[in-house]
């Protein structure tokens, strides 16, 4: 089981935020748009997470809670 690791936590607003993460041992990093606590954005790439807000493109992985935002990552560390 991997270790997920918070690197850095913007604020866009008090409840919403942009995560940086990455897993214990690895380089890879994951960037996760939190809208209000209810519906989660993973990003692979920062260019992905600039899409997203410049042009409304939305990401390849989307998830309606935490855990299963935690679940998906430790499962799929290599994406």
């Amino acid at each position: 089981m991997k270790t997920i690791n918070n690197c850095l936590v913007d604020y866009i607003t008090a409840c919403r935020t942009i995560e940086t993460i990455n897993l214990k041992n690895t380089d890879k990093l994951f960037y996760v748009y939190n809208y209000e606590g209810n519906h989660f954005r993973l990003f692979t790439d920062v260019l992905g997470l600039v899409k997203f807000f410049e042009f409304g493109l939305e990401p390849k992985y989307s998830f309606l809670t935490e855990g299963e935002l935690e679940s998906f990552i430790e499962a799929n560390a290599e994406i």
